[in-house]
């Protein structure tokens, strides 16, 4: 193909004479060389745009049937109790809390599709860009490169998502790494290695700057940083000091920083915040997939807010979670829990004056039981076919809603944040001094906890086990908590409705849609 062909814009115009004649000669209005494309960010954000889609949408990275139940409905942070006959869902939330699941369960089924659905669409911009561009990468302008990494960069955090999760998977890099022909399984160490190149490789070409909801070098910085910090669980070898190294990229780098109000990143208007590093960018119009004020609230919430949709009553959190905020934590207003009034209210009452909220409290039926909606913080059973746990379980208010909205919000949800950045360098500090927090780890916690109205830690109150209750309180339900139990040690343990689990279940299942698709390719994760 000749680089130097030109694409032409040709506009035919019909021209009436008098005469009555008719000139069909094309006009031309503009030449554009193929060289001159991609000269810009601005000129790859539509080309790009599809591959961030995937992250949005209902069925997304929050979807509550998919990858973000594997990270939360797992963990000592979220249950989902059968209310009645509601949120049974074929026993599926229990199973993913219990940590019973299968390699045909419905969540782990939706977990690869969305994954490695990222990553094709990756592969797509790419091949897109190498058709206009040219194949010879070396060549390209510097502004070309930066889009390129940035695909990259986008497609790397995909395959992480899916390693993450299923441990042993195939790398797609657009040429199907095959062997004999096959799409070749690998082990998690490998596709860690290759991820990890990948950015390495890519890094220095990413733009250097803060765009809010794009692949830029700071945010690769931050995936090297959570690789390094889940390392050892990853590949067997611990990469603290590589971890710290990336997250004092970020810090020193001065593109993020502390909002005053821990609140602040999770408002409507919350685009373009300074302690967001990387968004799941969410319009209730056009980018759908917020769902939480409908997932998690009371089915006589909907009156509360005006919402023009019913609320569901499913995900809270256990009473074990919700006592690890201290009374005075700023951050404990993310869950409701009390008596639900009759008088319409709105996300900023709920929030910052709850106090300020009265009038009668709403009663309800359910199944065989009537009741006043009283929100208990304590789960007494994770099944009750009457439908009297109806009010068990404190609710996630975190993300600030519109009054009279439908089924989806306008506030983005932050992947990445600042606040993640200091507890991740505190941490790494501490597994490299025996456990200990030294000045430098201290300061990066208070920074995060007196933010919350709390009194600074000293030396000997911040353990590691309390740090992972500070990471637990500050970053609820954001998608971190399974990667974080597993590597304090939490993870196979007990909490309320779940035994001890096998350590197999650390990873999930090769889901059995996959292996039968490709028969011979996918060994079965151990223990399944």
């Amino acid at each position: 193909m000749d680089m130097k062909k030109t694409f032409t814009i040709i506009l035919a115009v019909l021209g009436l004479a008098f005469t009555a004649c008719t000139d069909l000669t094309p006009e031309v209005f503009s030449d554009v060389r193929k060289e001159d494309y991609f000269q810009t960010p601005a000129q790859f954000s539509t080309l790009i745009a599809n591959a961030y889609s995937q992250l949005a949408g209902e069925y997304g990275y929050v979807y509550r049937e998919g990858y973000w139940s594997l990270q939360e409905y797992t963990s000592d942070e979220v249950v989902v109790p059968t209310r009645g006959t509601d949120w049974y869902d074929a026993g599926v939330p229990i199973a993913m809390h219990q940590h019973t699941w299968g390699s045909n369960t419905r969540d782990i089924n939706n977990g690869w599709s969305f994954a490695y659905g990222g990553v094709t669409k990756c592969n797509t911009v790419i091949d897109n860009i190498h058709s206009i561009a040219g194949e010879d990468e070396s060549a390209y302008s510097d502004a070309a490169k930066a889009g390129l990494a940035e695909a990259k960069i986008l497609r790397a955090f995909y395959h992480l998502l899916a390693m993450d999760v299923y441990g042993n998977v195939h790398i797609d890099d657009g040429k199907h790494v095959t062997e004999n022909g096959k799409v070749k399984q690998y082990s998690r160490k490998e596709v860690f290695e290759w991820i990890e190149k990948e950015l390495l490789d890519n890094i220095e070409s990413a733009d250097n700057v803060v765009r809010y909801g794009s692949m830029t070098r700071p945010v690769a910085y931050m995936i090297l940083a959570k690789m390094y910090l889940n390392a050892e669980g990853y590949t067997g070898t611990p990469r603290w000091a590589d971890a710290e190294k990336y997250c004092d990229l970020i810090i020193n780098g001065g593109y993020y920083g502390l909002n005053a109000d821990y609140f602040d990143a999770f408002k409507i208007n919350n685009t373009g915040n300074q302690e967001i590093i990387f968004p799941i960018v969410f319009d209730a119009v056009y980018a759908n997939g917020n769902m939480f004020h409908v997932m998690s609230q009371h089915y006589a919430m909907r009156d509360v807010f005006g919402f023009t949709t019913d609320c569901w009553n499913g995900p809270c959190t256990l009473e074990s979670f919700y006592n690890k905020y201290q009374d005075g934590d700023k951050r404990k207003a993310q869950w409701f829990a009390g008596p639900v009034y009759n008088t319409t209210t709105d996300w900023n009452t709920i929030i910052y004056n709850r106090d300020s909220w009265k009038g009668d409290i709403v009663e309800w039926d359910h199944g065989e039981s009537h009741f006043k909606v009283i929100i208990d913080p304590k789960v007494t059973t994770i099944q009750d076919p009457t439908g009297a746990n109806s009010c068990e379980g404190a609710r996630f208010v975190k993300f600030e809603f519109a009054n009279g909205i439908a089924h989806h919000a306008d506030s983005d949800f932050p992947i990445y944040r600042y606040a993640d950045v200091l507890l991740m360098k505190a941490e790494a500090r501490m597994r490299q001094n025996g456990g200990k927090a030294d000045d430098v780890a201290l300061d990066c916690v208070n920074q995060v906890h007196t933010r919350a109205g709390l009194p600074a830690y000293t030396a000997a109150e911040l353990t590691l086990d309390e740090l992972l209750d500070e990471r637990g309180r500050e970053l609820a339900w954001e998608g971190h908590r399974r990667d974080d139990q597993i590597r304090f040690g939490t993870y196979g343990g007990t909490w309320e409705f779940k035994e001890s689990s096998d350590a197999n279940h650390r990873i999930f299942p090769i889901p059995d849609w996959v292996r039968d698709g490709a028969p011979g390719v996918y060994n079965q994760n151990p223990g399944y």
